[in-house]
């Protein structure tokens, strides 16, 4: 009698692995993917930004960068930053 029931818990505890490695593949496999299905459309669509919405956004990026580094190169050759600004303002 003692034997049967050593053996039941043995079954118990051989299939508590892998029962419980599934469960957890199950919750993490959803968790990854913030509760999506495969069909769902990619992020940048579903918030209705076009491509042409997104490059006008780096190209303006983009100047504001190239502004920000001429202005440190001109405090970096002894302008201060009033006279940098101005030079920005300056039609070339």
């Amino acid at each position: 009698m003692l034997v049967s029931t050593f053996a039941g818990l043995y079954f118990l505890a051989a299939l508590a692995c892998p029962v419980g490695m599934g469960l957890m593949m199950l919750f993490m496999g959803k968790g990854m993917m913030g509760g999506k299905t495969r069909g769902d459309t990619a992020p940048g669509a579903k918030d209705g930004q076009s491509l042409a919405t997104l490059k006008a956004e780096q190209a303006r990026l983009a100047e504001k960068i190239s502004a920000l580094e001429q202005r440190e190169v001109g405090t970096q050759n002894g302008q201060t930053s009033a006279e940098v600004e101005e030079s920005e303002q300056t039609p070339a």
